[in-house]
């Protein structure tokens, strides 16, 4: 039986992230919603719930790390884990890589892409992330070259 892999070591303290986080959260005073399609109810969630690493947190800088990248080149090394008690089924657990400084950036960017109508809507951070990913993976495509003939 092999022995459970042991946590990257964070570059930036995920307690200095999430206390941030939190703070920012309750001072922009919004409402944060997360639509739990299972159910079709909106559940309101605490800047804390949001802010934690079993929380919201993972959600939040995952796409926040696909806006980063997109910026960038250049990723967290975030890492993640399933965990079955958690608010969303993940924990995070390390940052390997970047700043305070350009996570929290990020993170907040994310944030004010799902904030509409004055209420963060935490569920809409996969369509931040997957339309980053989207939006890299085609500039990262060839694009096709028109030929007017032979070429040299």
């Amino acid at each position: 039986m092999s022995e459970p892999k042991a946590a990257a070591v964070s570059t930036v303290d995920i307690d200095t992230v999430s206390r941030v986080m939190e703070t920012l959260l309750e001072r922009e005073g919004r409402p944060i919603l997360y639509h739990d399609q299972a159910t079709g109810a909106d559940l309101a969630i605490t800047p804390m719930t949001a802010s934690s690493p079993s929380g919201l947190l993972p959600a939040l800088l995952v796409a926040g790390e696909a806006v980063w990248r997109e910026a960038t080149g250049k990723g967290f090394a975030l890492d993640i884990i399933r965990d079955p008690d958690t608010l969303l089924g993940y924990r995070l657990r390390a940052i390997g890589a970047g700043s305070l400084t350009t996570v929290m950036l990020a993170a907040m960017e994310a944030t004010a892409q799902v904030t509409g109508s004055g209420v963060v809507v935490a569920s809409d951070l996969n369509a931040v992330w997957s339309a980053a990913t989207e939006r890299i993976e085609h500039s990262a495509r060839p694009s096709p070259r028109s030929s007017n003939g032979a070429t040299p």
